[in-house]
């Protein structure tokens, strides 16, 4: 039986034990940031996965520490990983975690569905209701995927919304990064979450008063992050954008982009914040559930050209930190790209927001949340090695 997320359990496992649990390390994104930081908070823990990209994150995260499922070994940590998601509740619905005394689970998608024991402490982080299940058609919507793929997946799709459901009721303690997540939790799951926004790390952001006059965008290149209505802005005003990150829709977005569009791919970190700074704004076209970028744009002094929905609504201050556009449209984009032209915001007032969202604000309400639901200080206090 689940109890009230605010009780105290006690626990009386003779050896503490921890686990971290992320759906897959293959691509840089903000819920890998957020995973990597559970790792810090939980030094002594194995790190449970499906593929992990140890070329890419093995500077970050021990792969000593990392237990991956069976299908890394055969193919490796693949770019095709997408291609495997029927396979993925199958895995984490039946990975056996009763061992754990705590259990943190980065869910973004499937791994709030792993199973515990009912003397431990599971908390899980989602990032959203499964969006496979629940947003497919926009998901589906623009996507390159063929035909059948796409009938395939609305066919399975009423078997993963059931499957979501019944293991919502899995994780203790269910945390989320917005406010707009806890709404869809709350009417999908009909359960509560707590709304711990996820770590920006702004003190190694600079402010910049420099603007090289490029609009700026760093996302997966997938079809629901509606990165074509940048393009598409971007072109109808001859503006340049350059666009980091990559992912399966790049070869369309290439070719409907003007030759004012420039694709940079996954680059360091250290390049991504020369970017920012030299920026004229950060675009956020698509509806996010939070949106680290921006966060971190606005750390760095620049303006946020967001769709006034999503985490954006819960970050971006229109007219003061950035400019708000209400219909998903190339056209609507533009005009407020051109209307951002016209208004004078303050760099200082746009990094001010950001600091909110600082990572050690972060850090601070998990150390709360944990002391809280009585877990173990053992195995987390003291172990969370700040970002250098």
């Amino acid at each position: 039986m689940l109890e009230p997320s605010g009780s105290v359990r006690r626990r009386t496992s003779p050896a503490p034990r921890s686990a971290v649990v992320h759906d897959f390390f293959v691509t840089e994104g903000g819920g890998e940031a957020v995973a990597l930081e559970f790792a810090r908070l939980l030094p002594q823990a194995p790190v449970h996965t499906s593929f992990f990209d140890a070329a890419r994150f093995g500077d970050r995260l021990d792969p000593a520490r990392v237990r991956t499922w069976p299908l890394q070994r055969l193919l490796g940590p693949t770019r095709h990983f997408r291609a495997l998601y029927p396979l993925y509740p199958l895995y984490f619905g039946a990975l056996d975690l009763r061992r754990a005394r705590l259990v943190i689970s980065s869910s973004v998608a499937f791994t709030k569905a792993v199973r515990t024991a009912p003397s431990s402490l599971h908390l899980s982080y989602v990032y959203t209701p499964l969006r496979y299940a629940w947003q497919l058609e926009s998901y589906l919507q623009g996507s390159s995927l063929p035909r059948p793929a796409k009938a395939a997946a609305r066919a399975i799709r009423p078997l993963l919304q059931r499957w979501d459901r019944g293991t919502a009721g899995r994780p203790d303690v269910i945390v989320t990064s917005s406010e707009t997540v806890r709404r869809r939790i709350q009417r999908l799951w009909d359960r509560d979450a707590e709304v711990i926004h996820p770590p920006v790390e702004t003190a190694g952001i600079a402010l910049s008063t420099r603007d090289d006059g490029y609009l700026l965008i760093a996302s997966r290149l997938l079809a629901y992050r509606r990165v074509d209505l940048a393009v598409a802005a971007a072109t109808r005003l001859g503006r340049r954008l350059v666009v980091v990150g990559d992912g399966p829709e790049r070869a369309r977005l290439e070719r409907i982009a003007g030759p004012t569009v420039r694709f940079a791919g996954h680059i360091d970190r250290a390049a991504l914040l020369e970017l920012f700074a030299g920026c004229h704004a950060y675009l956020v076209p698509g509806v996010e559930d939070f949106g680290m970028a921006p966060v971190e744009a606005m750390a760095a002094g620049k303006p946020v050209v967001a769709r006034r929905a999503g985490g954006a609504t819960e970050t971006v201050v229109d007219g003061a930190t950035g400019i708000f556009f209400d219909e998903p449209t190339a056209a609507a984009l533009a005009d407020a790209i051109e209307r951002l032209d016209r208004t004078a915001l303050s760099p200082d007032v746009a990094r001010a927001r950001a600091l909110t969202f600082d990572g050690d604000v972060f850090r601070r309400r998990w150390r709360e949340l944990l002391a809280r639901e009585g877990a173990d200080p053992s195995l987390y206090s003291g172990g969370w090695i700040e970002p250098r």
